[in-house]
Formats: structure tokens, sequence, C-alpha cells
């Protein structure tokens, strides 16, 4: 008995942890995230995946803007000052849309397939030396959230997918303490895709 008594000691007492500090990622909800993630200048900010150099900037910009047509973008701002071309923002590719090319692997071609996602290009050139300039392509890859809707009678369940469209409850109104219906979050930089249209940029120059 006093074996098993002091058997049954060290394996209580040595399976406590007390005095121990938690590991804080083990004692977080999984949906924390850090919100900085959740912002596009998060992903701008990185570092290029590719780089064009030109003596011409206005052969840079119409090679940039042609490009961007090219692979179906639409132009949204060009800011020669600030040495910025961005476009409007355009939901990517399907598996069978085969005369695109604007998402950069045959996964995420499909990963467009399942859950809705955009890609946004943004050209940023920068004055280098001796008169050069350096373009760097940065696309933003975003997925649409739809926030989710509380049911409380049978006559909600039509508006479960509708983004907000028809009439919300007092409950599903208290419920989303301000967030939109739908909304895109940044999750990714399409760096692939970068470094196409580096190449692609470059081939147009080369034809001027």
């Amino acid at each position: 008995m006093l074996v098993l008594g002091g058997a049954c000691a060290l394996i209580i007492f040595g399976g406590c942890i007390t005095g121990q500090r938690f590991n804080p990622a083990a004692t977080q909800p999984a949906t924390v995230v850090d919100r900085a993630t959740t912002q596009p200048w998060y992903y701008l900010r990185q570092s290029a995946s590719a780089q064009v150099e030109a003596g011409d900037f206005e052969k840079l910009v119409a090679a940039c803007e042609g490009v961007a047509r090219d692979y179906l973008f639409t132009i949204d701002r060009v800011d020669y000052r600030a040495g910025v071309i961005t476009t409007e923002p355009m939901v990517s590719k399907q598996p069978m849309e085969f005369w695109r090319s604007d998402a950069g692997t045959s996964d995420d071609v499909w990963r467009s397939a399942v859950t809705t996602i955009r890609r946004t290009v943004r050209f940023e050139i920068a004055r280098g030396d001796a008169g050069r300039f350096h373009m760097t392509p940065k696309v933003l890859v975003e997925q649409e959230s739809l926030r989710e809707h509380r049911i409380t009678s049978p006559a909600e369940y039509r508006h479960v997918f509708s983004a907000g469209q028809g009439p919300q409850t007092a409950s599903q109104l208290a419920d989303s303490n301000g967030i939109p219906a739908d909304y895109w979050t940044p999750i990714a930089r399409d760096r692939v895709l970068e470094v196409v249209i580096a190449a692609a940029v470059e081939k147009r120059l080369g034809k001027n």
C-alpha cells in the first residue's frame, strides 16, 4: 500500500504545472490575429519580388499601363508626382477562364473557385542614380468576407447570403457592431504574378 501510494503521489505531483508559466499562444483564442495583417499597407511595405529599370519615365509609365491592360486590369490612378500607378481591384480568374492570366499559379486559380478573391496591381516608380528610374510591381490579394447573420425566425433564411440586401432585424443590427455585411481582407501578395508583370514591362520597353 505504501509503494502504491507513493507511486500515485509521484504521478499527481509530477503532472502538475504549478509554478510554470503558460505559453501565451496556448491561452489565446484561435480567432486572435495581428491587426496589422488585416491592412493593405502591411503587405505593400514588404520587399519587392522584381524590379524594372528604365531611363525614360514617360515610356516606363506607358509600359506599365499597357501591361496592366494586357492582363485586363483597369487603370484607376496615375500619380506622376508620387510615381504610383494603381489599378481597380478585379475579381481573379476562375478555372474555366483560360484566356485570363491574372493569377500567379494554378493553386491560386483553384482557390478563386472556392472563395471570392480579387487582385489589385500597384506600380511604384522611384528615381535612381544617373537619371535612371526603378519600377516595382506589387499585386495585393484580397479575400471577400461575409458577416454571419443571426437567424431568429424562418422568414430570415432567404437573407442569409444576401450580403446585407433586404431588411435586417433589430437583433441582426445589434450583433453587427458596425461591421459591414461584406468586406475585403488583404491576405497576401501574388509574388509570382509580380515577376511575370515585371518581365512583361521589360519586354514592352524593349519594343519601344
